[in-house]
């Protein structure tokens, strides 16, 4: 085996061998560029824009971040979303006796964040609403006091009169009767009781509503204390409560404890429009839990009443609504309620 190439016909080679290499400039370096050197440089103002199609979003405009959002109508921040399950109740809105939504407080004052209650707040209340409604307040219970006195005189004059034996007596301090009473006495009497336990009622009921009017606020007129409502809930809260009170006065702790914890039945009743068995439940809470404060308002409006009374009952005029205010303010007070304010 021979190193020579195969047999054939090959072109001949070039004259001389190999191509000469070009020939060397001077200096032994390639020339230089043309007069000018590098070519340009970039303009200024970045980097050259992107090719198109290239698929990167535009570069921002020239002078920083993009303006913000249009403001608002109105200007300032956005109102916060509404409260979840409805809004919130109207500012400033009490609801209307006996109308109290779920929310509210209810009777039972110390368990549910009632407002701080002393029975100098309560007369001072009570005092500038009477002298604020003193013509309506005097003439209604004037009134009241001529209806029940009339009522009475008819009855006691009925069972005298059907009496079997009376006799008068007289001496050194004037005349005195004694009047032996019989079974058709007896009889005008238990009428009696049924009449005075109506009429009572329509009274106290109508007495109250107006009381009511004042705490909420609402100007009155004698006309106010003349609107009876939930009549018959007073006559068998009355009978319930009498009921009781004859067996605690069984002692005399018993009738006081009675008297005590019955403070604010009919408050209770005619406030809420609760039924007398609720608003005896209501009056026991709301006892139970302010117990020393109601005791000094039942003890302070007793002995107010008790000494009216003496003043040839005259002093009622006032006694009577003042004592009533009191109560009033202290139901509401002690369950939360709304009472208007000294300057209405």
């Amino acid at each position: 085996m021979t190193d020579q190439p195969p047999p054939g016909n090959y072109p001949p080679p070039p004259e001389g061998g190999y191509p000469p290499p070009p020939p060397p400039q001077q200096g032994g370096f390639p020339p230089p560029p043309p007069e000018g050197g590098y070519p340009p440089p970039p303009p200024p103002g970045g980097y050259p824009p992107p090719p198109q199609g290239s698929g990167y979003p535009p570069s921002p405009p020239p002078g920083g971040y993009p303006p913000p959002p249009p403001a608002p109508q109105g200007g300032g921040y956005p109102p916060p979303p509404p409260p979840q399950g409805g809004g919130y109740p109207p500012p400033g809105a009490y609801p209307p006796p006996g109308a109290y939504p779920a929310g509210y407080p209810q009777a039972g004052g110390a368990g549910y964040g009632a407002a701080p209650y002393n029975f100098g707040d309560a007369f001072s209340w009570a005092w500038n609403k009477f002298t604020k409604n003193w013509v309506p307040l005097v003439v209604s219970t004037l009134i009241y006091g001529v209806i029940i006195g009339v009522l009475w005189g008819i009855v006691y004059g009925l069972a005298t009169a059907l009496a079997p034996s009376s006799e008068a007596s007289y001496d050194d301090y004037g005349v005195s009767a004694s009047v032996e009473f019989g079974a058709a006495s007896m009889l005008v009497f238990f009428v009696g009781l049924l009449v005075f336990l109506v009429v009572g009622g329509a009274i106290a009921s109508a007495y109250l509503n107006g009381l009511l009017d004042i705490a909420n606020g609402t100007p009155v007129t004698i006309g106010s204390f003349f609107r009876p409502r939930n009549v018959g809930s007073f006559i068998i809260a009355s009978l319930i409560v009498g009921i009781l009170f004859s067996i605690g006065s069984l002692c005399f702790i018993g009738g006081l404890v009675v008297g005590v914890f019955t403070f604010f039945v009919f408050p209770a009743l005619l406030d809420r429009n609760l039924s007398p068995f609720e608003a005896i439940a209501a009056s026991f809470n709301v006892v139970k839990d302010n117990f020393g404060s109601v005791l000094l308002t039942f003890l302070v409006v007793y002995v107010m009443i008790m000494i009216a009374s003496v003043l040839c009952g005259i002093g009622l005029l006032v006694a009577a609504p003042l004592a009533e205010l009191v109560v009033v303010y202290t139901w509401r007070r002690l369950t939360n309620g709304p009472v208007a304010a000294l300057t209405q």
